[in-house]
Parts: C-alpha cells; sequence; structure tokens
C-alpha cells in the first residue's frame, strides 16, 4: 500500500513534486534531507528509562519519575515524523505498508517473548497473578493495554496494593496507536496543507485543544476521570503531537549554507546558546520528575505541557550540529548503549521489579536490576537485534536455495527455534485457559454455616483443633435485611467470605474500595519503617458508597476501617500524627463524610469496631506488614474516636462490638486460616464476624 502526494497518472514538474510533499524551491538547494543517526536523542532515551525505572522502584526522592515516558513520547513523535518526510521527500510517497512493517519488526518480537516468558513464570512461580494476565494478555497482544486499564479492569491504575504484571505496556499502546494513525494522518495533513509550516500549525492547534481539555476535565475527586487522563491516547497525544510539530519545524541539518547568502537561520545558534537551552530545559525536567504527584492537579494542568515542552527542547539541542556540549553530553556511551536497550529495559523491568518484590527493600532492587540487565541484554542480542537486521528475510532466501551451503544449517536453526517457539507459546496458552486463577482474598475451604455452633479444626497448618466460634440463634427472615458492607479491601474480604446460611438474614453487597478507607488526602506514613503510601487516588470514595447504598436499595451499611487509618498522615504541611488533636479531628471528620453518604443513600449505618490486627509478611499481599497495624494501642484510638461519631450521630450511626478473640485470643488472632495476612478474613475469620454482631445488627431500627 503506497500513498503519493500527487496523482501518478499525471506528470508532473520537480517543483509541483517539492510543493506537494512539503518542500519548496529553496530547501531544495540546502542541505541532506536525512538526519541519520544522532547518538545523543539514544541518550535521552537512556535517562527517560533510568527516570520511569526508579519510579517504579518505588524511591519517594523521584515521585515524578514517570515523565520519562513522556519524554519517549516527544521524541517518538520527532523521529517518527521526520522519517516520513524524508521519505515523501525521497520518493513523493509514502509505503504504509512498508512503514508498519518496520514497526512491527521492531517491537513485536521483544514483546511477544516478554509475554510468553512473564507468562510462564507466573504460572510456575507466581499462581496468585494469573487471574490478571488473563485479561491483560490480549490487550496487551492488541495493543490496546490503555484502554483495557480505563474501562475493563478492577485494578485502578494507582492502586496501592498487588499492580498487574503487564500495567506498564499502556504507554506502549498509546505509542503503536500512534504508530498505526499517524502516517495515514500525515498524508491527509499534506495533501491539505502543502507545506511544513501549515501542518506544524494544526499539530499545534490539535495539541494546544487536548492541553486545555486535560486542564479543564480534571477533578481531584473523580479517580475515574484521573485515570482516564493519564492513560487514553487522547490525553496523552500532546507530546507526540508537539514532537511530530518539532519535526516538520525544526531541521537544522538541513540549513547548512544559508548564513552565507546572506539569510538568518536556525543554522546560525550557536554553540552558548543551544547549550544553555538544554541546560534550563533538561534542569526543568529534574525539577518536575522530583516534584510532580501522578495523579496531582500540577501534572494535569500545566504539568504535562512543560515537560513536553522542555523535551522537545532538549531534542531540537540534540540535533542541532552546533550543539556539541549537549551530543558530547547525551552522546556519552554508557548512555547511548542503555538508549538502544531503552525498549527491552521498559519491557522486562517492571515484571521483574514484581516477581523479586524489588520495593521492598533496597538489596532486592539491586538483584531486580541485575536481572533486567541481564535479560534486556539477551533479548537484545538474541531476538531484537538479529530480527531487525534482516535475519529473517536472510533466512528464507537462504532456505529457498537449495543449493545454498548453508540451508541445512539453517533449517535445523529454523526448526528449533519454531519448535520452541511453537511449544512455549501452545503450553502458555493452554496454561492461562484452563488454569484456575489464585484471589487470595477469597478462601477456598470448606463452607462455614451462618449461626451455628461450628468447631473450627484443621483450617490450616496453623489452626489449633477445638476452637469454637460463638453459638448464635438468629432469626429466618421473610425480607432479609438489605446490608451493604462498605469500607478498604478488609470489607471486600469480608463480604467475599461470608458464612453460608445469612442470606437468610442478610442479603449482603459488598460497596468496599481496595485500599482506600476514609482518607483521600495527604500520604499515609509509617512511623516505623520507609513507607509511605498517597490517598489522593481514593478521592470520590464518600460518591461510591453512596452509589453502592443506593444500587442495592440498602437498609443498614456496615462500615469497616481502620487499615490505612492506623497511619500516621502528612498532608497540607501538617503531621497528623495519630492521637493529636489534630489527627483525631482530621479522621473523626472523615468518618462523618461518609455517614453523611450513607445516609444520603437512604441506610442507617454500624461502624464495626477497628479489629487487633497481626499483620504477617505473606506472599501476594502487596504492601509489607506494618507495624502500625499491630500497634493495640492505634486501634483502642480509632475505635474511641468512632465510639465519639456514633455517639454524635446517634439518630443514624451504632458502634458496633467485634469478636474480642482478635485481641485475646492468640491463636485465633495469629492464625492465617482466619485472617490470610493477619489483616483480612477468610471464610472462619468472616463468620466469626458476623456471628459476634449479627445480634448487635438485628437490634438497629431501621425505621
Amino acid at each position: 500500500m503506497k500513498e503519493h502526494f500527487r496523482n501518478d497518472n499525471q506528470r508532473s514538474t520537480a517543483g509541483d513534486d517539492r510543493a506537494l510533499s512539503g518542500l519548496s524551491s529553496f530547501d531544495a538547494q540546502l542541505g541532506p534531507s536525512h538526519m541519520g543517526y544522532i547518538p545523543s536523542l539514544d541518550g535521552l532515551r537512556a535517562l527517560a528509562v533510568l527516570a520511569v525505572i526508579l519510579y517504579h522502584a518505588h524511591f519517594s526522592w523521584i515521585r515524578g519519575g514517570f515523565i520519562g515516558v513522556e519524554v519517549f513520547f516527544v521524541v517518538s513523535g520527532f523521529l517518527i515524523t521526520s522519517l516520513l518526510l524524508e521519505e515523501s521527500e525521497d520518493t513523493g510517497a509514502i509505503s504504509l505498508r512498508q512503514f508498519w512493517i518496520r514497526r512491527a519488526r521492531r517491537l513485536l518480537p521483544a514483546l511477544f517473548t516478554m509475554l510468553v516468558a512473564v507468562s510462564a513464570w507466573a504460572l510456575l512461580f507466581s499462581k496468585y497473578k494469573v487471574g490478571q494476565l488473563r485479561h491483560d494478555f490480549l490487550s496487551a497482544v492488541f495493543y490496546i493495554s490503555n484502554w483495557w486499564q480505563i474501562f475493563s479492569s478492577n485494578v485502578p491504575y494507582f492502586a496501592p496494593k498487588d499492580p498487574p504484571l503487564l500495567r506498564h505496556l499502556w504507554s506502549l499502546a498509546v505509542e503503536e496507536q500512534w504508530y498505526l494513525l499517524w502516517p495515514i494522518a500525515f498524508i491527509a495533513l499534506f495533501k491539505w496543507g502543502k507545506n511544513r509550516a501549515k501542518v506544524a500549525q494544526a499539530l499545534l492547534v490539535v495539541a494546544a485543544f487536548i492541553m486545555v481539555f486535560t486542564a479543564v476535565a480534571y477533578s481531584s475527586s473523580n479517580g475515574d476521570r484521573i485515570n482516564f487522563l493519564y492513560l487514553s491516547t487522547i490525553t496523552r497525544s500532546t507530546g507526540l503531537l508537539l514532537g511530530a510539530a518539532g519535526a516538520c519545524l525544526w531541521r537544522p541539518w538541513r540549513m547548512a549554507g544559508i548564513a552565507q547568502r546572506g539569510r538568518a537561520s536556525a543554522a546560525d545558534i550557536p554553540e552558548r546558546t543551544l547549550n544553555l537551552a538544554a541546560l534550563v530545559s533538561g534542569s526543568l525536567l529534574v525539577l518536575l520528575a522530583l516534584g510532580l504527584t501522578v495523579s496531582g492537579a500540577p501534572l494535569y494542568r500545566g504539568g504535562l505541557i512543560l515537560v513536553s515542552l522542555s523535551s522537545l527542547v532538549l531534542v531540537a539541542c540534540a540535533v542541532h550540529p552546533n550543539a556539541v556540549g549537549v551530543q558530547k553530553f547525551l552522546g556519552y556511551a554508557p548512555l547511548v548503549e542503555i538508549g538502544k536497550r531503552s525498549y527491552g529495559l521498559y519491557l522486562w523491568h517492571w515484571p521483574i521489579f514484581l516477581f523479586t518484590n524489588a520495593r521492598e527493600s533496597a538489596g532486592k532492587f539491586f538483584i531486580a536490576i541485575v536481572i533486567t540487565a541481564v535479560v534486556t541484554e539477551l533479548s537484545f542480542r538474541c531476538i531484537e537485534m538479529p530480527i531487525r537486521n534482516g535475519f529473517i528475510g536472510r533466512a528464507r532466501e537462504t532456505l529457498k536455495n537449495i543449493n545454498h551451503p548453508l540451508r541445512k544449517d539453517m533449517v535445523i536453526i529454523a526448526s528449533s527455534y519454531a519448535t520452541a517457539a511453537g511449544v512455549l507459546i501452545a503450553s502458555v496458552s493452554i496454561a492461562l485457559a484452563f488454569t484456575t486463577p489464585i484471589d487470595l482474598s477469597v478462601d477456598n475451604g470448606d463452607d462455614l454455616e451462618f449461626g451455628a455452633t461450628t468447631t473450627i479444626a484443621g483450617a490450616t497448618q496453623t489452626t489449633v483443633n477445638g476452637v469454637v466460634a460463638p453459638s448464635t440463634t438468629l432469626p429466618t427472615l421473610a425480607n432479609p435485611i438489605r446490608l451493604v458492607i462498605v469500607g478498604d479491601s478488609q470489607a471486600k474480604a469480608l463480604a467475599k467470605n461470608l458464612p453460608v446460611g445469612i442470606e437468610k438474614t442478610f442479603t449482603v453487597t459488598d460497596g468496599g474500595v481496595s485500599g482506600c478507607g476514609v482518607y483521600d488526602t495527604g500520604t499515609g506514613i509509617s512511623p516505623s519503617i520507609d513507607f509511605k503510601q498517597s490517598f489522593e487516588f481514593c478521592r470520590g470514595w464518600e460518591k461510591k458508597w453512596t452509589a453502592s447504598v443506593q444500587k442495592a436499595k440498602g437498609q443498614l451499611a456496615l462500615v469497616v476501617l481502620g487499615a490505612w487509618e492506623v497511619l500516621d498522615v502528612l498532608g497540607g504541611g501538617v503531621n497528623y500524627s495519630l492521637g493529636s488533636a489534630q489527627a483525631n479531628t482530621f479522621f473523626k471528620t472523615q468518618v462523618k463524610r461518609g455517614i453523611d453518604a450513607l445516609v444520603l443513600g437512604g441506610a442507617k449505618v454500624a461502624l464495626l469496631e477497628v479489629p487487633c490486627m497481626r499483620p504477617k509478611d505473606v506472599k501476594g499481599a502487596g504492601i509489607p506488614p506494618l507495624p502500625e497495624r499491630g500497634d493495640d494501642t492505634r486501634t483502642a484510638q480509632l475505635n474511641k474516636l468512632l465510639q465519639e461519631v456514633a455517639s454524635e450521630n446517634a439518630a443514624t450511626t451504632t458502634f458496633v462490638k467485634g469478636p474480642r478473640e482478635w485481641c485475646t485470643s492468640s491463636i485465633i488472632g495469629n492464625d492465617l486460616g482466619y485472617r490470610w495476612d493477619g489483616v483480612h478474613v477468610y471464610k472462619p475469620g468472616a463468620k466469626l464476624i458476623m456471628d459476634t454482631i449479627a445480634p448487635s445488627l438485628l437490634a438497629i431500627p431501621l425505621q
């Protein structure tokens, strides 16, 4: 498929060809149209991918390292558009088929290798990840990961817990969608605009519109909208568009010789000016990488455009013949080599980080980096470069020639690779299709009956036989009470593991929000260990509570909190240390917001006593065992405040005491059969809670 900028059935003058491909007669007198390989652009890629890697490692000092992705977008927009311009000037046409083949040859082999390898590893060693992989795999193959994460994934991009193995592929999806659509748009724009300046103007107008839309659409209280703004191809295309516009306007390698004709041009910009521009833009990028947050307003209301413009300035300096200093710095050999491998580093580092728990300690991070470097190098040398350099084409020609001296060896090599790839892909595909994913929050053990006297024996190897749950006689109601359980992931665990028979008394709906209690601003801080968690992604939690109650027509809402509220909170320059007057007021205010939201939905409210937690270091927990969760004085403080809130809102709210065994029994409190990580309940724990609190819930007047 080849799209021409003119009708091939009509003869056209050289001047016409130049005009239709965006060239003027003056352009024809200038230097070579091809930019050629610029090592400093690989150096810029290296810095970008290193920033992303450090961000993904959860280093708190580079919380905005994700801007490295935007740098990639700008570089891609500039390079791809430059290649299209060069092709159009050389031939007067763009071969869409060849363009897409080149992109596929460069991107697909490494991606598919990573997908198969990561899937195989997860199936063998991390089966709790298989459920996510099953959903994410096809979206990765078809480069729609960003849209999948926006509309279909049940794990928000900003969620702190248990991030998906393929979450990072959203940015590759954005770029691939750009590669698919931009060449077609390029052809249409040049047929319309006839010259580069007019096309660049159109691109800048579109980019400006998207920037304004992003700034206006941002809402700190709407997590779904933030998710869309961060991940969608539309809102993240500004960097690509600016890079494309820059390629249309900035071609200093073409301008050699203009000065001697008495005309000022970009070619005359002195090295000192270029170096200064690069220094200023690079410094600004560093500051943005240190200060921006992925869900904060500054990113969407100016931050992204600053990143894109600064990146474009760096690219412009890097490709300028006079920018010797910039090219020397960014062209530093180790940086260039890292940049050449930046695609592989980006592909492999994230799943390796998750498999090795790299974010838990400096030692694990170092191990993960070494593994990433080795795997990336193998991929680069054995897969990416051979295919880019035409190995498949040469192999095909060798196999066609029956007299070729290397044909026999090539047959053996090709057969071996094909067999190994086929077996591995088939095995992974079958396993993904038929392996039952493990959801650690769901107890797959024997069902326990609600309200019965039950001896819980052998729930796990750590369970001591003879532990007896409380005996409760509960009525069978003609119209069971519609109970909505809201709160954080503790609420979800309780709702998922309810005892059988409970439906005779309660019709239960899960209204929990994973990772979110009642805080939606500031950062949760552990005074004991190096752990921080932003609560900004939880904005809108109370609206979700209201929606859950309204959808279920809930009569009673059970609020399950404490896993996050036991932390200190740093927000607005104030450290809300649990137990201080400021922290007490903050917590009570947030709980009152939740009560108001539930009452608005039409429900009475039951505040469940925060249990004594015994956090354990369990595979798949997603976060480390926080000492604050195991501090009974902290949970007692929260319960004191919950009782005060219930007393102050007695007309709508009741404080409900939970099982005393969480605090008084070392057997039950520490048994992973009751709470799989010492915090989130399994079936025995859920039964213990519901059997204990059911009489109190039934005593609450609902009229």
